[in-house]
């Protein structure tokens, strides 16, 4: 067998990486963490935008409707007529028609404890795990939010200046801006002083009624009113946090990406120096310009589809305990945002292995060894 063929034998990018297994570990704990970044990150506002929306999600709304130009409820004011509910259960497909209130306020227990919350008067009252729904003078908090007031099911808070008895607990709605809390209709419009008001209705379709078919029935027969599929509310509602975000996400990410190719750039190429010597003692022995560049890539590749592997079980136990640390906090992993990381990645090792490519492609053997004699 010839030099060069023996060569083409060899696993040189995984023995490169071993030769120094200290440097090569301390380099893909780096990236992984550029990468925990990026990912984290995305993940935790992920995680905001599904419990901004957990109301919708569990509402079983096919419709929202709204006063006019009003497809949010965080941020938003919305007042209808308590006739139009009626209006609504008219139109022809509606199945049922709820109307409900929604007002952000403070909830306060005894010893100065309080937290914000939006407030839902009647309606669904989703993911109920204690207790029951409320009757009139009667409020039901997050799990989460209870707690941390120090109040269970029997205790009584003040909503608005109104003394309420705690009737049941639900999970999946705290967040860092606050959680829900649900009460009856009559309890908030009694407390708003708004007796003949509501904010929205919850619309359910027929049988084989398309929802977007019955939004557009239901603005055609009512005025100044706009009626949302719960798609496209929820799509409306996740903006809100996407317009406060887009910035800081963009600015982290970039942040991520630079600290990406700089840890892989900084490795690769402190490896190749060191190992230079090597690689000219391989191009004496018959290695080719093209093989030097596949071992580069090869190694540099490695350590980046390590550093993302690590990353990405960082992220799973950051998912798994984060929740039971701060019930707030919750993390929600999409594919589309594993997939946009591994494309940073890609990108992220291309880069990385420019410079030291450049360095091993005009190694002269003759010349390292004069300089190393």
């Amino acid at each position: 067998m010839t030099t060069p063929a023996l060569i083409a034998n060899v696993p040189l990018a995984r023995r490169q990486l071993l030769a120094k297994p200290g440097r090569t570990a301390a380099g893909v704990i780096g990236i992984a963490v550029a990468f925990l970044l990026v990912l984290a990150l995305k993940a935790i506002f992920a995680g905001m935008e599904g419990r901004l929306t957990a109301y919708i999600d569990g509402s079983g709304a096919d419709v929202i409707v709204a006063q006019q130009g009003v497809q949010t409820m965080h941020m938003t004011q919305s007042a209808l007529p308590a006739s139009a509910v009626a209006a609504v259960a008219r139109v022809s497909g509606v199945a049922s028609a709820t109307g409900i209130v929604y007002k952000g306020a403070f909830v306060e227990s005894v010893g100065d404890r309080s937290g914000i919350v939006a407030v839902v008067g009647g309606g669904p009252v989703p993911n109920l795990v204690a207790g029951r729904a409320p009757r009139m003078d009667e409020i039901v908090l997050d799990r989460a939010l209870a707690d941390k007031l120090g109040v269970s099911r029997g205790a009584t808070v003040r909503l608005l200046g109104t003394p309420l008895r705690v009737s049941g607990e639900v999970t999946g709605t705290a967040a860092i801006s606050g959680s829900l809390a649900f009460v009856a209709r009559d309890t908030l419009q009694t407390t708003l002083h708004a007796p003949n008001v509501v904010s929205y209705v919850l619309v359910r379709r027929g049988a084989g009624v398309d929802a977007t078919e019955l939004a557009r029935r239901i603005e055609k027969r009512l005025p100044r009113i706009t009626a949302s599929t719960r798609a496209s509310f929820a799509a409306s509602e996740r903006r809100v946090v996407g317009d406060m975000s887009t910035d800081i996400v963009r600015g982290m990410i970039l942040v991520g990406f630079v600290i990406g190719v700089a840890v892989a750039g900084l490795v690769s190429y402190s490896q190749t120096l060191t190992q230079l010597r090597d690689y000219a003692v391989l191009r004496a022995l018959g290695l080719s310009a093209r093989r030097a560049v596949a071992v580069v890539l090869g190694r540099v590749g490695a350590m980046i589809a390590a550093g993302f592997a690590l990353a990405l079980s960082l992220l799973w136990l950051l998912a798994e305990l984060l929740p039971a640390l701060s019930p707030t906090l919750v993390l929600s992993v999409r594919a589309s945002d594993v997939l946009q990381a591994a494309l940073v990645a890609g990108a992220v090792a291309l880069g990385a292995a420019l410079v030291p490519i450049t360095r091993v492609v005009r190694v002269e053997p003759a010349g390292v060894f004069r300089r190393t004699a």
